[in-house]
């Protein structure tokens, strides 16, 4: 009998057979004896339209609304449904008794191969194949340890909950609105959408925000200080100073009228002398956290100017086609506890500017399994922070190398003991 194994995408499969051994090809499928590995084109499978279980529904109308299906249901996707064939005919096949989910290990990953198996009516085990990075060895160690479709459960319950969501909002509330716009004139559709519209609303209050604010003048007022070794500039400061709601925009040095600014300013020009007190602290500086995908987007746009979902892009060749860093569609910024071997051996791997720091780390023994702030299991979700993998860099094009630097460099500070700073405060009175 034989297991088969459905990746996301042909690269992933192509990738699969390799590691595992499988030359043989026939059509879109490797197999060999045991395997057969094959692959979807993304989602292959939708949910039904209001108008595929009652056509009535197909004219707008807000009487009909809001329209929720007593079950959803789905089909193949049109433009893929031969795909959507060849892999349900191969699960149908009396020699395969086992199913593998080798799609991405995420959410959406979960949910694609959740509606193909059920749009293909497969009864057959699953087991799925949870690879957080590319690399020859992460792909064996997760066939070999393949987890139980019990433990996937709630993940793929969150999936359909996400996706019948984005159904009942998107469907309901377009349909709503666009109609309720419309009427008297020619319609016009304006969708709405689950994370669509919040996110719209957010940046509407901002753009609000901005063209409703009034600009108000305000003064500093500075002075020059001379002592033994130089002289240094001082900004005065109110003494009653309190944070407001009501003044968000006020601060210590910031004076709102220019006549106890010119007040002071004479008081303070008559005198000769300041009595100075001064007081020093030393201030650390931890490293930054490792990066998820919205920290990494954040870093490469301010740094970069790389939009979201250009990093994302570049993020996901590094991951799937180069194997030089882990998942990137993640929201940890952590590592599993077990993690501080991998770590030191993908220390030890980096190369160029990084390798002489990468030492040290290793030298000095800063890999700490009990370091919370890296290695904390409890901030793990369904994936670990983006970090380097053991392969090493080659053939990357110029904004590949960057986003990798940026990961690389993160990953390598992240050891390092935090910075130290004399901070000094002087008051002159």
């Amino acid at each position: 009998m034989k297991r088969f194994i459905i990746a996301e995408k042909p690269s992933v499969a192509t990738d699969l057979a390799k590691t595992l051994g499988i030359t043989s090809k026939t059509g879109d499928h490797y197999e060999n004896d045991t395997i057969i590995i094959s692959s979807a084109l993304g989602h292959l499978v939708e949910l039904f339209m209001p108008d595929d279980f009652d056509k009535k529904l197909k004219t707008w109308r807000l009487g009909n609304l809001p329209i929720i299906p007593e079950r959803f249901q789905l089909k193949p996707i049109t433009k893929t449904r031969k795909k959507f064939q060849e892999l349900k005919k191969i699960m149908g096949r009396k020699d395969v008794d086992e199913i593998v989910n080798a799609c991405d290990a995420g959410r959406e990953g979960e949910l694609i191969f959740t509606y193909l198996y059920e749009a293909a009516k497969c009864k057959k085990p699953v087991k799925r194949m949870w690879m957080s990075s590319m690399t020859p060895l992460a792909i064996r160690q997760s066939y070999e340890k393949l987890r139980s479709q019990e433990d996937m459960q709630p993940l793929q319950d969150a999936a359909r909950c996400r996706s019948e969501a984005d159904w009942l909002i998107g469907i309901n509330g377009t349909r709503a609105v666009t109609l309720k716009k419309s009427r008297g004139k020619a319609r016009q559709m304006t969708t709405v959408g689950r994370v669509q519209t919040p996110t719209l609303s957010i940046v509407v209050e901002r753009e609000r925000t901005i063209c409703n604010f009034v600009p108000r003048k305000y003064w500093h007022l500075t002075a020059r200080f001379s002592v033994t070794n130089g002289e240094y500039q001082g900004i005065c400061q109110k003494d009653d100073f309190r944070k407001s709601e009501a003044n968000p925009h006020d601060r210590v040095d910031r004076f709102w009228d220019q006549e106890t600014v010119s007040q002071l300013h004479q008081k303070l020009s008559s005198r000769a002398t300041a009595e100075v007190t001064e007081t020093k602290k030393r201030s650390p500086q931890q490293p930054g956290r490792l990066f998820d995908l919205t920290s990494l987007q954040r870093e490469a746009n301010s740094k970069l100017r790389f939009s979201a979902n250009r990093t994302l892009q570049i993020a996901q060749s590094l991951y799937e086609r180069h194997k030089v860093l882990t998942y990137p569609r993640t929201d940890s910024k952590a590592l599993p506890e077990d993690y501080a071997d991998t770590c030191r051996t993908a220390l030890g791997n980096l190369g160029g500017d990084l390798a002489p720091f990468a030492a040290k780390v290793l030298e000095n023994n800063w890999v700490n399994p009990e370091n919370k702030r890296i290695f904390n299991d409890k901030e793990v979700s369904d994936h670990f922070a983006i970090i380097p993998t053991e392969q090493k860099p080659t053939g990357l094009s110029t904004d590949e190398q960057k986003i990798y630097s940026l990961v690389a460099k993160r990953f390598v500070a992240i050891f390092h003991p935090p910075a130290q700073w004399d901070v000094t405060t002087r008051f002159s009175e």
